[in-house]
């Protein structure tokens, strides 16, 4: 016992290190330690002689969860969520970049366990079959410390810290979300007023600005190669005397092109499956599961059926398989009509996941001309590569580049001959482009789809440093190469508007010469337009994070604004984060619409209503007549139905759970809360059907409200959306949402947030309303959350009622 809890303490320290814990260290390792102790101990407390065999399997289990924890936020900047689990077919099909992460450092934290498991089995003493009075001291000791630092952690609002970063709390927060959560009444993210004038904003936004650019495409095929892990570093990289990319170089510098310096990847869940996305649909990806497999059955108007409504025929190439990110099922609404995928190319030698990139470059050309065939109109080749692939390891013949020692069995080493590799056939490729003819009739677009080599590690991050002689910091991770191609035309034309694969649609349909006429986009064309751009990341960096043309915004692992750091880019200075709380509210507000539209499948609506959007079919709060809350005295079914009579719509009650100490939690009832009795849920049940067009507001003093109102769910048949559920912290929100509940009424009364507290989980959060004290109602405070679009209410004697501002001040 004594071993296993030194060594999983040290673990713990590995873990906190691994994955970058920056905000209540101390907090975060007191509760990890005590809760492993407090599982060790309760083991070790049992009758059982299979004792030291459970603390054998916690000890395994416990290891696993913390190396794949670090492995996965070491490439994604994130903890992984129990959802991804539905991606575990996918590990075997990279499982060399998976490995790449094993450093040794990760690696400590399982590389002991046959050895802990042996001294386990053979040589601890299973102990007493019965605890004496100092184990139970010591068991219930824990237990009090571990529920006072929770007591404490949550007063002084570091809840929310811990919850996303602590193994424990995460973990059994993400599984209990996951098992519980209801996802035909999926709610919204963030405080979306998706309104008439957000729809015309972004209907501006997609119309066509003209410019020198505009058209110079038309009529033309369109060819876009998304290269994998193609980073913009080594563009123009001369190393040791060796040029690292010589074709991809010289198709930027060709006279007939654009080169856009200041390009970013803006990925989602889906990784590769998601750049594919968002480049050819301009919406944001998402941050649940891939977008491919969440949104496969969506409508779609992205870039294939743009030009599929101008005549093209399109057709997505990749040499891997085909149900990969499942790719062969959400192409089809995606607009491509034919999906060239590994069953359709023959080969006989394979690097790292699969076909070569001299192979599937060469037989791709057969298809693309089989398509040029296909009629007289121009077509769409969406090609994806596959070669330079996360680790980078390629067969010693492939090693043409002379490697520094330094550099020698390096990512970074093995990664410059891998894109070497793949520039090569790059430049195969458009060659063999003109000897079928098809070059001269096409527009190419060339794109780096993600990173190649993310700061995993410290020693990562000093070999990139080193070599770069410059920081190596989330702007260079990020920034992709982007390049567009129009032979005949003089061009020759260097970008560096600040943009990202969110841009590349609007982009490249404005140099194709078309409107979306159907669609709507979040990107900006870059040739033509001239306000202000950002890219605004969701992995490696987290929502509300923004990179611009002189600055790395970062939101901080607690998502707590106070917590960001703002970096200028040319001096590396930390610059003043109140600055860019602006432009930090906007790009969590267009990552929320773009959500909205997806959620919501509005382009759906669009396209079925020719452009116009009923908004009464997805409005977010179905619940009218919210301005009078008319409390009941008693809690009975017979005072709701007499207030109902007189003409209420929405009336509170209490419940809770039974809390029979004979019963485990799971199996105590649901009841309204009365003086005289419980009153039997059921009874509401009933009376809801009856009187269908009433609201509940649910309010509890339960200490379990999270049981409860899982329980509620199916305790009263109807959606949850037709009921409202009062909260008394923002810590409530993240469970009651998870159960369905979408109308939540924050009750404020007893807490100490701040003004700009409540604002800012306003912002990201939409609510059913807010309850103020009263004090409150002559200051800004009221005016500002009615601008967000949310109800201020105040609670009297008798009824919970929305303050009207120009009553404010007889209030």
């Amino acid at each position: 016992m004594i071993l296993t809890s030194i060594l999983i303490a040290l673990k713990i320290m590995l873990f906190m290190a691994g994955t970058e814990i920056e905000y209540n260290s101390v907090a975060i390792f007191l509760i990890t330690i005590s809760v492993s102790l407090l599982i060790t101990s309760s083991i070790g407390m049992s009758k059982s002689k299979y004792k030291n065999i459970f603390i054998s399997i916690f000890y395994i289990l416990i290891s696993a969860i913390m190396l794949v924890d670090v492995v996965h936020y070491a490439y994604f900047n994130s903890l992984p969520s129990v959802k991804m689990l539905n991606q575990a077919s996918q590990l075997t099909d990279v499982a060399d970049s998976v490995r790449s992460l094993l450093t040794l450092r990760n690696l400590l934290l399982v590389i002991d366990i046959p050895f802990v498991v042996f001294y386990l089995l053979k040589f601890e003493k299973a102990g007493k079959n019965y605890p004496n009075k100092f184990k139970i001291g010591i068991w219930a000791g824990l237990l009090v410390f571990i529920i006072g630092i929770f007591t404490f952690v949550n007063i002084n609002g570091s809840i929310n810290s811990i919850k996303l970063q602590e193994l424990y709390t995460f973990h059994f927060t993400d599984i209990k979300n996951t098992l519980f959560s209801n996802e035909e009444t999926e709610t919204l993210e963030g405080n979306t007023k998706f309104t008439e004038e957000d729809l015309a904003e972004l209907k501006e936004r997609t119309r066509s600005l003209q410019g020198p650019y505009t058209g110079i495409g038309k009529d033309k095929n369109l060819i876009v190669l998304q290269i994998e892990a193609l980073q913009s570093f080594v563009v123009d990289l001369e190393y040791n005397g060796q040029e690292i990319t010589p074709n991809i170089n010289k198709l930027i510098h060709d006279s007939s092109s654009i080169y856009y310096d200041n390009y970013y990847q803006l990925l989602g869940r889906g990784n590769t499956s998601d750049a594919e996305f968002v480049t050819n649909n301009s919406l944001h990806p998402s941050m649940e599961s891939p977008t491919y497999t969440q949104y496969e059955t969506n409508t779609f108007y992205g870039l294939p059926w743009v030009l599929k409504d101008n005549g093209y025929t399109s057709w997505a190439f990749h040499g891997y398989k085909k149900e990969f990110w499942n790719r062969e099922k959400a192409y089809v609404n995606q607009g491509f009509e034919r999906f060239i995928s590994e069953e359709d190319y023959t080969f006989e030698e394979s690097i790292g996941l699969g076909i070569t990139d001299k192979d599937f470059f060469e037989q791709s050309i057969d298809y693309l001309v089989e398509l040029d065939n296909l009629n007289e109109n121009p077509f769409y080749g969406f090609i994806v590569s596959l070669t330079s692939h996360n680790p980078f390891e390629m067969p010693e013949k492939y090693h043409v580049l002379d490697i520094k020692p330094e550099h020698e069995g390096t990512i970074l080493g093995n990664y410059l001959q891998s894109i070497h590799y793949t520039d090569k056939y790059i430049g195969e490729f458009i060659e063999e482009l003109k000897e079928a003819g098809l070059y001269e009739d096409s527009v190419i677009a060339l794109y780096g789809d993600h990173f190649a080599i993310q700061n995993t590690s410290e020693e990562i991050h000093t070999l990139m440093e080193d070599f770069l002689g410059h920081k190596y910091d989330f702007n260079h991770i990020m920034n992709i190469p982007m390049a567009i191609h129009v032979p005949g035309e003089d061009l020759g034309h260097t970008v560096s508007k600040v943009g990202s694969q969110l841009d590349f649609f609007p982009t490249i349909l404005n140099i194709m010469g078309y409107e979306n006429e159907k669609g709507l986009v979040f990107g900006r064309d870059l040739n033509n337009y001239e306000g202000y751009t950002n890219v605004t990341p969701q992995t490696i960096m987290r929502k509300g994070s923004f990179v611009d043309e002189d600055t790395i915004f970062s939101i901080s692992r607690t998502e707590i604004f106070d917590h960001s750091t703002a970096i200028d880019i040319k001096t590396g200075e930390s610059l003043d984060i109140s600055e860019f709380r602006d432009v930090y509210e906007k790009a969590i507000e267009d990552i929320n619409k773009s959500n909205f539209i997806l959620k919501n499948d509005i382009l759906k609506h669009l396209i079925e209503n020719n452009g116009v959007l009923d908004f009464g079919q997805i409005t977010v709060n179905r619940i009218q007549n919210k301005e009078y809350i008319q409390k009941i005295g008693t809690n009975t079914i017979d005072e709701l139905t007499a207030a109902y009579n007189k003409g209420n719509k929405i009336m509170p009650v209490d419940i809770s759970l039974t809390e029979d100490e004979d019963k485990e939690l799971e199996e105590q009832k649901i009841i309204l809360v009365n003086d005289q009795g419980p009153i039997p849920i059921e009874e509401l049940a009933d009376w809801t059907n009856l009187y269908n067009d009433a609201h509940i507001l649910f309010r509890s003093e339960s200490e379990n409200k999270d049981t409860l109102f899982y329980k509620m769910k199916y305790a009263i048949p109807k959606s949850p959306r037709d009921f409202i559920v009062e909260i008394n912290s923002f810590d409530e929100h993240y469970f009651i949402t998870a159960h369905g509940y979408e109308n939540l009424l924050l009750n404020t009364l007893g807490n100490n947030y701040t003004d700009q507290e409540i604002l800012d989980f306003l912002k990201v959060h939409s609510l059913f309303g807010i309850i103020l004290e009263e004090d409150r109602l002559q200051t800004d405070l009221v005016e500002n959350i009615k601008e967000l679009g949310t109800d201020v209410y105040i609670e009297y004697e008798d009824s919970i009622e929305v303050v009207i501002l120009s009553d404010r001040e007889g209030s």
